[in-house]
């Protein structure tokens, strides 16, 4: 009876968590826990997490970070009814006079936009128009409320801002939106400066938006228009001048419910509208980028009456955070990030992270410091860190000093060698494994015939790595003289043990904690039976 033989190579279709599994691509997994995608076919551990404060930030409830460049880079950072500021280390509050700390009033938190080396800081605040900060300033200035006072295009004056939940530049104007005007609420109005003065504004330059809902919950500039946000819909604003604004309504279904679910890349913007899921423009078409993860509204797995779905765009890839849990449990913070990457095959690929401590990732941003280094940063959903990501070179999170270990999982999709009639007798596969740094052993659980419940694993194996045997061990090796091991760059051939007689088998491969691992290839050998009946 001759062996079959079937060589996996290619994972980059990433994780699928369609209940009918037979609908799972061969490079889908239905199933992943800290591990990337690899472009080039494999999956491997995810870098680790690290702080960048010492010190924790205290009434923890983050909004949003934001990257100002000004004078000096600053991380900025918007924390309950506070402004904090950072220069890659500890925070300190933005105060407008000593001992008066900038007061945000709007749950969207504070609402942030550079122009040149200035940053603009919307609160929400009734009657206060939003505050002005330099680097070079100790100090925040203080705007007067545009509304009922304007200025008018023959008069400007400066030193003016409409009290305003959201802001953004566009088309050379600064753009306020949910509005507060001489004490009444506007919220569904987007207002629009003086071109090239962002501190005067017209007393008939606004427009406003009905439809959708109640209230603008964001603004956004994708490929020259500004995209206006609202619960239940999503209009554009075209033109460049108050002669020329027009709205052009993009959807009558789709939105979001605050600033927190979209993110803007380079080229468009994503978001999450509730229950449709995630979605992508790019200044010409709506994408539904959510096939994948559909069964986690549909099963009732995300409870957002309690946290919004958060959204970030950090070292080229979506974060979506999210209050995820099976257990039927709600949960009240964000407990995963779905990292989508738009990169790697067609549709993009998804992949799933948790922090060492069971918890997501929101409010992110890239940044670089003074000296050019670039960060992937996010905060911590549960406590007061600002946290760097993607750190590759390291195995574990460290949010207070203590490196924790993080559980990394890894399952393939049923395997039932083009027919799951016949019976086969699954023979040792082949693997081929990045080659680790330090010894490490990742276990395989192997399931059968579409019996994928925990637990019900028909056997187990382990598969033991060892790095190359002229490489130096850490505090055992010789500086200088002692070679290190290859890592990740190699890569070694191991055989497992038998998978056993089954009409088709599933691998759950799971890292030992604090160890890189990764996968290169599977090979499946397999001797088809008869079949009878």
């Amino acid at each position: 009876m001759s062996v079959g033989i079937f060589e996996q190579q290619d994972f980059t279709g990433g994780l699928n968590l369609r209940a009918d599994q037979f609908q799972l691509a061969e490079n889908e997994s239905p199933k992943m826990l800290n591990v990337d995608v690899d472009p080039r076919g494999g999956v491997f551990t995810r870098g680790g997490y690290t702080r960048i404060n010492s010190t924790v930030i205290g009434s923890w409830n983050p909004h949003n970070l934001f990257r100002f460049d000004g004078d000096a880079p600053q991380i900025m950072l918007s924390n309950g009814t506070k402004v904090l500021r950072s220069t890659g280390s500890d925070f300190s509050t933005l105060q407008f006079s000593s001992g008066n700390d900038i007061a945000i009033g709007s749950s969207f938190g504070a609402g942030f936009a550079q122009w040149g080396k200035t940053l603009y800081i919307s609160t929400g605040t009734s009657g206060n128009g939003g505050y002005k900060w330099l680097t070079t300033n100790t100090y925040a200035s203080a705007l007067t409320a545009s509304g009922p006072t304007f200025q008018p295009y023959i008069t400007p004056t400066g030193g003016f801002m409409p009290c305003a939940k959201l802001l953004a530049v566009h088309a050379n104007k600064m753009f306020a939106a949910n509005t507060i005007e001489n004490g009444t609420s506007y919220p569904n109005r987007v207002r629009w400066s003086h071109d090239s003065l962002p501190e005067d504004w017209m007393t008939d330059d606004y427009l406003d938006v009905e439809g959708g809902g109640n209230g603008i919950t964001g603004l956004a500039v994708v490929s020259g228009q500004l995209i206006i946000f609202k619960p239940r819909a999503i209009f554009v604003l075209f033109g460049y001048d108050s002669s020329s604004f027009t709205i052009v309504e993009l959807s009558n279904h789709l939105g979001i419910s605050t600033p927190r679910s979209f993110a803007q890349s380079d080229v468009g913007v994503y978001f999450f509208s509730y229950p449709e899921g995630f979605h992508y423009y790019n200044g010409s078409s709506l994408k539904n980028i959510f096939n994948q993860l559909q069964p986690i509204i549909d099963l009732n797995y995300l409870d957002i009456t309690t946290k919004p779905v958060d959204v970030s765009w950090v070292n080229s890839r979506v974060w979506f955070a999210v209050p995820y849990s099976v257990t039927g449990s709600a949960a009240t913070k964000a407990t995963v990030n779905f990292v989508y990457d738009p990169s790697i095959s067609a549709a993009g690929t998804y992949t799933m992270f948790q922090s060492s401590d069971s918890y997501g990732l929101v409010g992110g941003i890239n940044w670089q410091n003074s000296s050019g280094v670039s960060f992937g940063l996010l905060c911590h959903a549960n406590i007061g860190r600002v946290v760097s990501v993607d750190n590759y070179e390291e195995e574990q999170d460290n949010f207070d000093g203590t490196a924790t270990s993080f559980v990394t999982r890894y399952r393939t999709k049923w395997f039932d060698a083009g027919s799951y009639i016949q019976k086969k007798m699954f023979r040792r596969p082949d693997f081929v494994l990045k080659e680790p740094d330090a010894s490490t052993t990742i276990t395989v659980d192997v399931y059968h015939n579409f019996d994928e419940a925990e637990g019900n694993q028909r056997r187990t194996f382990n598969l033991t790595l060892t790095p190359d045997a002229t490489a130096m061990a850490w505090g055992v090796g010789v500086w200088g003289t002692g070679l290190w091991g290859a890592g990740a760059a190699s890569a070694v051939v191991v055989s497992g043990s038998n998978l056993g007689l089954a009409r088709c088998v599933q691998l759950e491969f799971s890292g030992e904690l604090g160890k890189k691992w990764g996968i290169n290839s599977i090979g499946y050998k397999f001797q088809s039976r008869r079949v009878k009946g």
